[in-house]
């Protein structure tokens, strides 16, 4: 098996420049990091990370735990994560899982010097079992109220009052609400600044507009705002349609069409995500646009931050959103 001696002499360098290579750290040339790199990789010279944590009391692995809908919805919130670790010489595996007992499992494994959490609930109490692990980790997009915890928010509220405010300015009044319920803190959210453009500008809403599938869909959310439109539209009226994921507002598009009915001539719609294909469906999607990249990148930077400097300083932070503006929304029509 190669060692570093071994890619020093191949390398025509000393070890301790092979060193500051492979974890990226001190300063080098990129012609020596070309060198180094090739023949550590000729050699099948890898670092003996079990020694090495030995040593330094860490594996050099962190987790990205994510609930299954945010690791299919966000793609961009694992790259953002990646480029930050990657800087730091730290591994990531990611984890799809869905309560915090689980997080607190993967802690107490000792494989991970901390976690990044995402789109994860638990029952009562779950959150203060992983607290009482000691172990390093950042929430991210959550809503925590305890404030013991290291947390990067995004103000999920504030998207629903801005998406909802604006279509109630363009003449809209009934606004159906399509919500996709498989993670429910954001859909609470959602609905709750939804409710509050409501009643802020003297409107009452209508519990009909509030729709929630009772079924279990085997498809995709592209198919329940499809089958939501096709289940209220001829008794319900509505002429602006808000929904909590882009996918969902397109299924909604799609069945406002077949129904012969114009976006936005006819009705309104509104997503939430921005996703990377809203801006090409036709029309080109009006959304709420998260985040989703700084917080990534910021949750990174505050858990290697107390892993490195042993940092106990709790880091609350909540990011704001943006309603962007396209072609499916439009002043509702008088007739």
């Amino acid at each position: 098996m190669a060692t570093i001696r071994d890619v020093a002499q191949k390398a025509s360098v000393s070890i301790a420049t092979v060193s500051r290579v492979l974890n990226r750290k001190g300063t080098y040339t990129k012609e020596t990091e070309e060198i180094v790199r090739k023949s550590a990789l000729e050699l099948g010279y890898s670092p003996n990370l079990t020694a090495k944590g030995l040593k330094t009391g860490r594996t050099g692995t962190l987790a990205v735990v994510m609930h299954s809908h945010m690791l299919l919805g966000f793609p961009h919130l694992l790259h953002s994560i990646v480029r930050v670790t990657k800087t730091q010489s730290y591994g990531v595996e990611i984890i799809a899982a869905e309560t915090y007992d689980d997080c607190a499992e993967l802690i107490q494994s000792g494989k991970y010097d901390g976690l990044l959490i995402a789109g994860v609930e638990g029952k009562s109490g779950a959150l203060g079992t992983l607290v009482k692990t000691g172990g390093n980790f950042v929430i991210l997009g959550e809503n925590i109220e305890r404030e013991d915890v290291n947390l990067v928010e995004t103000d999920y509220f504030q998207g629903g009052y801005v998406a909802t405010r604006h279509l109630i300015h363009l003449g809209h009044k009934q606004i159906l609400f399509i919500q996709n319920t498989t993670i429910p803190f954001i859909t609470r959210e959602i609905l709750r600044g939804y409710l509050f453009a409501h009643d802020e500008n003297g409107i009452q809403y209508s519990e009909e507009l509030i729709f929630q599938t009772m079924e279990k869909l085997s498809g995709t959310e592209e198919k329940l705002g499809f089958r939501t439109i096709k289940t209220t539209l001829h008794h319900t009226p509505y002429s602006a349609v808000l929904t909590t994921d882009d996918r969902i507002a397109y299924g909604a598009i799609t069945a406002l069409k077949d129904e012969g009915l114009g976006v936005p001539g006819d009705v309104s719609v509104v997503g939430y995500g921005n996703h990377s294909s809203s801006g090409f469906v036709s029309p080109p999607l009006t959304t709420v646009e998260l985040p989703v990249a700084q917080m990534g990148e910021l949750g990174a930077e505050i858990l290697i931050n107390n892993i490195q400097r042993k940092d106990s300083i709790v880091k609350r932070v909540k990011l704001k959103v943006q309603l962007i503006k396209r072609n499916s929304h439009a002043k509702r029509l008088t007739r």
